[in-house]
């Protein structure tokens, strides 16, 4: 549990009596709650006799008013604790999301009137009939198998009886074929090792060879042969393409991969030859691309910007476990699909300001201060998502009981209808998407600042209710930038579903070793989750660019790039997913 409070300090008042009882429970709270990141310390007064018949009137006043201070402060402090028990115990066990069921069975609550939101003038009333008739169940698809078999490779396997069967079991006569039953099954082939073995045949003259003098040179000539991406290597386009494609796409470690190598036949590839392979092809060829990537992200008007952390082991050539930072850049929804991974030593605002030194436009981020205080070009976009979840915390942490009662419900009702409002025009174009904002979301937005802003002195001071409240405030200047132009969007969960896939990944090979291979594999990885969002099959993809790009002559012709970004329109047939 890594909360905002990090130590928590509970003091008894030696003048206060309490009941041993609570002793005991503050004493337990403190046991469960200790970890190595947080620490509870409870100090036990030592405790005094009050002879309250020689006390006078205001003196026993006093006492009772710090006493009940004393006993407000401890109850709020159990109630946090308490609190934060229930809500890490839900983090831990419970289910994920932020989704929270409503009380009594509504999917959600009414508190805001959208009648002028919803109403369509001139529209006809339906029938009796048309309103109470049941909604027709969907059919199944038919031709489902058919549409999703169409373009992979059939091999036909008949089924005939020999000769000799071919007779009548009731006339003895000759049987002719009458129809063909098709059954169609799926067949999965294991990949498997090939060698292949490249000839270069070498010409030359006989005449010239009979005829040459002294000092003659005799003429050979090479046929042709395509240059392999590693000179010397004996990996090619394929082998390579599937390691890379194994540990950034399928999260699988190198050692891993080593294995199933030596169980498929028996081949042994040592993971520090595929290290090898991967860091030189980044350098040689896909740092172009990357290159590109950057310069063409940096020219768009809307842009998601969110990090995760890693932990490299080696740095400077001394053993370190430093926890370094992965930075994600993204375009917007209305843009070709770039997302660039970038490798920091730190969080520190120095990573985002270098990349974004001289970019304008529009920037969605959660809210770490970082990116509140770049350029006076960039407009930060805040994210709704994010308050949301400050809000589902706050139920969560709470009984089903008490869930009922909270005002977090409402907190929670005002994230859910915006959405519910989003939804209606998310296919809308940017314009029309503009005006229905200001139209419809706009009030909506004006009702729920102003119930935070009514609900924050209500709220207990270090409540889960009074973070998710306060935060919403103090994001809501960033939040209400989304008015601003129809291409923006509620939420940065587009930036955040394209980190993932490196999360997954640093859970099974945990660390990385250098800095240059933390470097070399935020190109591979910008590369391959930019071809998942073009919707390239990612492996024929790696094979197009190892095959084509060692043969391309980039100094000459830089222009050539163009030709190999996912996003090209010049890519092969072979690198699309198909289209359902």
């Amino acid at each position: 549990m890594t909360g905002s409070l990090k130590k928590a300090h509970i003091k008894f008042d030696e003048n206060v009596y309490f009941q041993p009882f609570s002793y005991c429970f503050l004493l337990i709270l403190d046991i469960l709650m200790y970890n190595k990141d947080m620490t509870y310390k409870i100090e036990l007064p030592q405790k005094t006799q009050l002879n309250y018949r020689e006390m006078s009137q205001a003196e026993l006043a006093t006492h009772c008013e710090r006493q009940d201070k004393a006993i407000a402060e401890l109850t709020q402090n159990m109630n946090h604790l308490i609190e934060m028990i229930r809500l890490n115990n839900h983090k831990k066990y419970g289910t994920s999301g932020d989704s929270v069921s409503y009380p009594e069975g509504l999917e959600q609550l009414c508190f805001f009137n959208e009648a002028e939101a919803t109403a369509r003038q001139g529209e006809l009333e339906p029938t009796f009939e048309e309103a109470t008739a049941k909604t027709p169940r969907k059919p199944k698809q038919k031709g489902k198998r058919d549409q999703d078999f169409k373009d992979l490779k059939v091999t036909v396997i008949e089924h005939e009886l020999p000769a000799e069967q071919q007779v009548c079991p009731v006339c003895a006569n000759p049987l002719h074929d009458m129809k063909v039953e098709v059954t169609k099954t799926l067949k999965l082939v294991p990949a498997h090792f090939e060698v292949e073995e490249h000839r270069r045949h070498v010409y030359t003259c006989r005449v010239c060879e009979k005829t040459q003098g002294e000092g003659d040179k005799i003429p050979f000539v090479r046929a042709d042969m395509p240059n392999l991406p590693i000179p010397g290597s004996f990996a090619t386009p394929e082998l390579i393409a599937g390691i890379i494609n194994s540990k950034y796409t399928n999260a699988m470690p190198l050692a891993r991969i080593e294995r199933e190598f030596d169980r498929m036949d028996s081949v042994r590839i040592s993971r520090q030859n595929m290290s090898n392979w991967i860091l030189q092809c980044s350098e040689e060829y896909f740092s172009r691309i990357y290159t590109h990537m950057r310069s063409t992200l940096l020219s768009k008007d809307v842009l998601h910007a969110d990090e995760t952390w890693t932990k490299v082991v080696q740095q400077d050539g001394r053993e370190s476990k430093k926890k370094c930072y992965i930075w994600v850049y993204c375009s917007g929804t209305h843009d070709e699909p770039i997302v660039y991974y970038e490798f920091h030593e730190s969080r520190a605002s120095e990573s985002a300001k270098e990349f974004l030194k001289d970019y304008t436009g529009y920037l969605h981020s959660d809210g770490y201060e970082v990116y509140h205080r770049l350029g006076p070009g960039i407009t930060v976009v805040g994210c709704l998502a994010h308050i949301k979840r400050k809000f589902t915390d706050a139920i969560k942490a709470l009984s089903p009981e008490e869930q009922k009662k909270t005002a977090c419900f409402k907190g929670q009702e005002y994230c859910d209808y915006l959405f519910h409002i989003e939804k209606k025009y998310k296919d809308a174009e940017p314009e029309e998407r503009y005006r229905k904002r200001l139209t419809l979301l706009k009030p909506v937005m004006d009702a729920f600042l102003s119930w935070l802003k009514e609900t924050k002195p209500l709220t207990v001071p270090k409540s889960q209710a009074y973070e998710a409240v306060n935060y919403a405030l103090n994001q809501w200047p960033y939040f209400e930038n989304v008015l601003l132009d129809g291409r923006l969007e509620l939420t940065n969960n587009l930036v955040e579903r394209s980190i993932r896939p490196f999360t997954i990944g640093r859970k099974n090979w945990v660390t990385m070793k250098t800095d240059r291979g933390a470097h070399d594999s935020s190109m591979v990885y910008s590369i391959i989750q930019t071809a998942l969002a073009n919707d390239l099959k990612v492996y024929e993809y790696l094979v197009y660019l190892l095959k084509q790009m060692p043969n391309t002559d980039f100094n000459q012709y830089p222009e050539q790039i163009e030709r190999f970004v996912p996003w090209s329109k010049e890519l092969p047939d072979t690198c699309y997913k198909t289209k359902k």
